[in-house]
């Protein structure tokens, strides 16, 4: 069952100021076509820890997620840092936005902190409609099969992931009750993220687009 059904996926424009080495990903309509970049590496899927335990993934602290909830992200680090360093950012954008629909605010700190441009404005509408339906997660929000294409100029890295939101549903948050239904193709979602290096002294990676595609059959396993 899906838990975010009250944001289905949309593409946004992307950072204008960015140019990648590789087509694919980064900007257009919700029609838009997500590809493999023409250059670009992939890390394995099923390591025997998940990332979320290794100490190779960086997650801000600020944005631990209550028990009955979990953003699991599967994958062995990558060599390239800079690949690493916006892989660790985009886990953090993405675990920013459950956070905000956990904390039901659109400008949490957090998300604001890791999402600009039109990956906050993707952001901050997806998680004002839960609020707007009063609505929160609860389950397993997972993700693996990370692929990157580095920015020509440096400083930018195009970061591709699957989600499988099969064990992940909307809980009502007055009450709690949790929405289940079957099984989807559309449990299965790319995203496509454009990831940002600011010139701060901690070198944080920041979101400045993001594509979400449902129906990523590509990403079934």
């Amino acid at each position: 069952m899906r838990a975010r059904t009250a944001a289905t996926a949309t593409a946004l424009a992307a950072a204008t100021a960015l140019t990648l080495t590789a087509c694919g990903g980064s900007g257009g309509g919700s029609d838009a076509k997500i590809s493999s970049p023409a250059t670009s590496s992939a890390a394995p899927t099923t390591p025997s820890t998940p990332a979320t335990q290794s100490s190779a993934l960086k997650i801000d602290p600020t944005l631990a997620l209550p028990a009955d909830l979990k953003a699991q992200f599967e994958w062995t680090a990558p060599k390239n840092a800079e690949e690493a360093a916006a892989l660790s950012g985009a886990a953090n954008f993405i675990q920013a936005i459950d956070h905000a629909v956990v904390k039901q605010n659109k400008n949490d700190a957090g998300l604001v902190g890791y999402a600009a441009d039109g990956a906050l404005t993707y952001a901050q509408n997806y998680v004002q409609q839960n609020v707007d339906l009063k609505l929160t997660m609860t389950g397993t929000d997972r993700y693996y099969s990370p692929a990157f294409t580095l920015g020509s100029g440096g400083g930018s890295v195009e970061v591709k992931l699957c989600n499988d939101q099969s064990k992940l549903y909307s809980k009502e948050v007055a009450g709690g009750k949790v929405h289940v239904t079957g099984a989807s193709d559309r449990n299965y979602v790319s995203w496509d993220i454009v990831m940002v290096k600011l010139p701060t002294a901690q070198a944080v990676w920041q979101a400045h687009s993001v594509t979400v595609k449902e129906k990523a059959l590509q990403c079934k396993q």
